[in-house]
C-alpha cells in the first residue's frame, strides 16, 4: 500500500477508498474485522496513521 502511496500521492490513502483496500488484503470486510477489529476502530486507526504519516 505504501508503495501505491509513493506512486499515486496522497489520494491513495483516501477513506473513501479503504473498504477496497480491505478486501484486497483480507478478501472480504468480515475477515478484515476478524484480523483488525470492528470497522470503527479500522477506520480510527487509518485516519490515525494518515496523521501521523502527514503530521
Amino acid at each position: 500500500m505504501l508503495n501505491q502511496y509513493v506512486k499515486e500521492g496522497v489520494l491513495e490513502l483516501h477513506p473513501e477508498k479503504l473498504p477496497t483496500i480491505l478486501q484486497l488484503k483480507y478478501k472480504s470486510i468480515p475477515d478484515a474485522t476478524k484480523v483488525l477489529g470492528d470497522v470503527s476502530r479500522i477506520r480510527e486507526t487509518f485516519v490515525g496513521f494518515q496523521r501521523w504519516l502527514y503530521g
